[in-house]
């Protein structure tokens, strides 16, 4: 079967595209590369918030694929619309990578660091979290973001530090030497719901491309993030929420963390069991939604 993949055009989309193309060319099938860029890739005027919408980092992508220029698309799942446009359906959810946040200083950072971060998740959770930082927007692909850091300044300004995805910095595999790395705990920032998960899609009625992944699909990481989305859900929210979710498998159930950011401060939150339902709505509950 010939297959056209579609990615954003960034090191990272491709780099997380490697082992499906390589699981479905060693089953005998054929895959082109199509790369788009996105607004969210050509937005760096700012950090990005609520305002910036959703399917800020997939529309170009899903109206390709509606329009049968690609047949597959391979997105990080945090950045996938709650809602999805009809025509589109879930391919497959591959095994997640790390769901953690990474604190990326230079070594000679003093107590009280500028770190840089586009997110309004990571910055409401650290200003919380290491008190004596201060903050700046930055925005840029990984590989620009830490040579920001190594460089030590950002518009003109210091810069000492970053935080970034676990996931992409495993994925991209980049030298992080002469740089102060600390995997930061859930207690201090919960990961954003999906994070380090992927979601490929498919057109709706492609039932050879499903079967073609089924072996691809890993039923427990897409169980979690479906999970971690019903938070997102509940809060009413789309995916640049000051929102942390994390569910687990614990016993023969889930247990599933939760922390908001709302305008009276962060709300922590978690419940365990075996009805999904359940403990989606007790989380909700513990956060005051």
């Amino acid at each position: 079967m010939k297959i056209v993949l579609g990615t954003r055009g960034s090191l990272l989309a491709v780099q997380q595209s490697e082992d499906l193309v390589a699981y479905l060319r060693a089953r005998g099938h054929e895959v082109a590369w199509k790369r788009f860029t996105t607004h969210g890739d050509q937005w760096l005027a700012g950090p990005l918030g609520k305002e910036t919408g959703t399917g800020f980092f997939t529309k170009e992508l899903e109206d390709a694929l509606l329009a049968q220029d690609v047949d597959l698309l391979i997105h990080s799942f945090k950045d996938v619309s709650l809602d999805r446009p009809a025509g589109i359906t879930t391919a497959c959810v591959p095994q997640r990578e790390d769901s953690a946040d990474w604190l990326v200083l230079r070594p000679d950072a003093p107590a009280n660091p500028v770190i840089g971060t586009s997110s309004e998740r990571r910055l409401k959770f650290l200003r919380q979290a290491l008190p004596h930082a201060s903050f700046t927007w930055i925005r840029g692909n990984v590989p620009t973001r830490l040579q920001r850091v190594r460089d030590g300044e950002l518009r003109g300004e210091p810069l000492h530090g970053t935080v970034l995805a676990a996931a992409g910095l495993r994925r991209l595999g980049l030298d992080l030497s002469g740089l102060d790395v600390r995997p930061l705990r859930p207690d201090e920032l919960l990961p954003a719901p999906a994070q380090g998960a992927l979601l490929a899609e498919c057109r709706e009625g492609d039932t050879a491309l499903q079967e073609a992944l089924a072996g691809f699909h890993h039923p427990l990481t897409a169980h979690c993030v479906a999970l971690e989305r019903a938070v997102l859900r509940g809060i009413g929210g789309g995916c640049q929420q000051p929102l942390g979710a994390l569910a687990s498998p614990e016993g023969d159930g889930f247990r599933l963390r939760a922390a908001y950011a709302g305008p009276d401060g962060i709300a922590w939150a978690q419940a365990a069991g075996t009805d999904d339902a359940a403990l989606v709505a007790e989380v909700l509950r513990g956060l005051g939604l």
